[in-house]
């Protein structure tokens, strides 16, 4: 009897130890994610600031979570959109599709915006986008498919694509500034349409409230590290012109720190709406800032406008924190901040320090390229299109005379190397031999690389040379040969730590890891090696 009894309470302890060890080794999900996205943020910056900071934003996020200073990018840089859609699929867009803020049609022989789509109309914009052309699916995706479509899945953004893109396909809404009006916007691919914490806070007329407000300066002027670009006393930084359309007021209202304020308020209007991170399942909240100012071509920290916008940022995501903090504790909430790619410094900059600097003007040079093909291959518009430094050829024609296509290419990328700024060019199919794992240009190119919407030549420009058009104006696309940008995951169960070195590809299967959720389907990162409590 004594036997039987001393089994059973062996049993019932072995259980019970068995228990706690799998509840210390496996925690429970976060109650919400928020990812975040800032255009413009780099880590030499928040260094240089570093004293000016609040303690509840950068300073409490870098002392608190695992901070990565370099996080690289595998891919060129082609506008924001490439850099999302990497950021949320956790590979390039070789695989995901998203190669540039515009993409090269080669049937029409034009350029469409990257997420068009005719079947989806706007509502309080004429915007027809969806996400159905990013191929790959998202963190979120993968988070709305595990918890059998129970997790709730919003994103907010200053732009279109950032916004689309940061929601994915399966979310229940991504809202963005509509470029016309005073409105937050949305696409109808979405089937609840506009969320009513949306439509309050246009209803509020918030926006345009802001848009009209002086952007003036947090402290006086003189305490700035950097002088200011514009200075007047009474109207702040900002110049809005006397008269302007709301089309121009809003594209100069986006350049400036005060959009960064409704982006954070509505983002705690619909926590609170959609009782995100109380539903018992994982929450997905995607959030885009700016660092941006109008009449910067580049990221650099020159000014006192930039130096601004850093400091009320900080105050900002401290308020994010503090009030998501109070409401569902830090260690409910997992945070991921990083960054997309850009120039260091502008061209103006380079030239005071008497440093290279160089303007390549595409439609000249696809001038003389096409005249050169005619020399060698007879008369024709053999030079259908530009997009990014990728040149398109008339393959139609060069398939009727029977024309090497590889041999095309290659006198293409021969004649292209002899221009001035070019750096590298190559054929499509150099390009597609290339290894991408590597940290070469090649391999950049490799990875960025869009069947059907990358062309037959792909060149790089020499340093501090940038691409411009034929009225001078700067496209602002980084040129750099390598670009890094800090990485931030911070809550949960996260110890503060040091990250050495990470890919931008790395972030979306660290998310599934801490998620507990299956990776993105084309995912090439790989997690990163994370301290937990």
């Amino acid at each position: 009897m004594f036997s039987l009894l001393s089994k059973y309470l062996l049993l019932f302890v072995f259980c019970f130890s068995v228990g706690q060890i799998r509840a210390g080794n496996e925690p429970g999900k976060p109650r919400l994610i928020i990812s975040i996205v800032i255009d413009g943020l780099q880590t030499e910056h928040l260094m240089t600031l570093w004293n000016e900071f609040g303690k509840g934003g950068f300073k409490r996020l870098y002392g608190e979570g695992a901070v990565c200073r370099n996080t690289y990018y595998p891919i060129l840089s082609s506008g924001n959109a490439g850099d999302y859609a990497t950021i949320v699929t956790g590979t390039t867009p070789y695989y995901h599709g998203i190669s540039g803020n515009l993409l090269y049609n080669t049937k029409t022989s034009s350029l469409v915006p990257c997420l068009f789509d005719p079947l989806a109309p706007g509502i309080n914009t004429s915007e027809t986008v969806s996400p159905r052309a990013l191929l790959a699916t998202t963190v979120a995706d993968e988070l709305k498919i595990n918890s059998g479509g129970k997790s709730k899945v919003y994103s907010i953004g200053i732009h279109t694509n950032e916004a689309v893109l940061l929601a994915g396909h399966a979310a229940d809404g991504a809202v963005w500034l509509s470029d016309k009006n005073f409105l937050w916007a949305t696409t109808s691919f979405y089937p609840s349409g506009l969320p009513q914490w949306a439509d309050r806070m246009n209803m509020d007329n918030a926006i345009t409230t802001s848009a009209y407000s002086n952007w003036q300066p947090l402290n006086p002027v003189g305490s700035y590290q950097f002088p200011p670009r514009h200075r007047d006393a009474l109207r702040g930084f900002i110049y809005f012109t006397t008269g302007a359309s709301p089309t121009e007021i809003i594209a100069n209202y986006k350049k400036t720190p005060l959009v960064n304020s409704v982006v954070k308020n509505l983002a705690l209007r619909a926590l609170d709406a959609e009782q995100m991170g109380l539903s018992g399942n994982t929450d997905y909240l995607g959030l885009e800032f700016t660092l941006q100012v109008q009449g910067d071509d580049s990221y650099e920290l020159a000014s006192a406008e930039k130096e601004d916008s850093y400091l009320r940022l900080d105050s900002e995501l401290s308020d994010l924190l503090s009030k998501i903090d109070e409401k569902l504790g830090l260690n409910n909430i997992l945070v991921m901040i990083t960054a997309t790619q850009g120039e260091n410094h502008s061209q103006a900059t380079l030239n005071a320090y008497r440093i290279n600097t160089g303007r390549f003007v595409p439609s000249k040079s696809m001038s003389l390229l096409n005249l050169y093909l005619m020399a060698v291959y007879g008369q024709n518009q053999w030079v259908t299109g530009y997009n990014n430094k990728n040149v398109y050829l008339d393959r139609t024609t060069i398939e009727k005379k029977n024309i090497s296509l590889p041999e095309i290419q290659q006198r293409c990328a021969t004649f292209m190397l002899d221009l001035q700024g070019v750096q590298t060019a190559c054929s499509a199919d150099q390009i597609m031999m290339a290894d991408g794992k590597g940290y070469d240009e090649q391999a950049r190119m490799k990875n960025s690389f869009s069947k059907g919407h990358s062309g037959d030549v792909i060149f790089s420009l020499m340093p501090g040379w940038v691409e411009a058009n034929d009225d001078g104006s700067t496209v602002a696309i980084s040129n750099k040969k390598e670009s890094y940008v800090p990485l931030i995951l911070f809550g949960y169960t996260i110890k503060p730590q040091i990250i050495p070195s990470a890919s931008i590809t790395d972030i979306a299967p660290t998310l599934s890891y801490l998620l507990q959720i299956s990776n993105p389907n084309a995912c090439t990162g790989r997690g990163i090696f994370l301290e937990i409590k």
